[in-house]
């Protein structure tokens, strides 16, 4: 069942690719206003966040030290955002591959079709992941 708090998360989410890919700049007060409206309504969910911070991270420095492209600040705090409205263990794991298969792909044919740089907005990739989820009905 689709929230509205998951709604309203998907516009965010349409907003900021936008922003994104003509800006590759998002307000950091955007995304901060966002994870601190659903981290105020649906605390039960911290672990799940946390655990996306640290997936975060670790994507964060791959990206950095192997493929020498930037995963900015507003993707971190989206990735944080998607996993506060996780549900279960299984919506994680099926959010981290979803991620890992859409990351690769975009990642691919951006470099390949669009342009070859370093700088890719990243923010699409994390709409399609979060429609996926959204889709496959494990967002709360």
């Amino acid at each position: 069942m689709i929230t509205t708090l998951s709604l309203i998360v998907l516009g965010f989410l349409i907003l900021v690719s936008i922003l994104d890919i003509k800006y590759k700049a998002i307000p950091s007060v955007f995304s901060s206003a966002m994870l601190f409206a659903v981290l105020l309504l649906r605390p039960d969910n911290l672990i799940y966040g946390v655990l996306c911070l640290v997936f975060a991270i670790m994507i964060r420095d791959l990206l950095d030290d192997v493929a020498g492209m930037s995963f900015g600040l507003a993707d971190i705090k989206i990735l944080i955002i998607m996993g506060l409205l996780l549900t279960n263990f299984s919506s994680l794991m099926l959010m981290i591959f979803s991620f890992l298969f859409f990351q690769f792909a975009y990642t691919f044919l951006w470099k390949w079709k669009i342009k070859n740089e370093e700088e890719i907005p990243f923010i699409p990739c994390l709409l399609a992941v979060y429609i996926t989820l959204l889709i496959v009905g494990v967002v709360a």
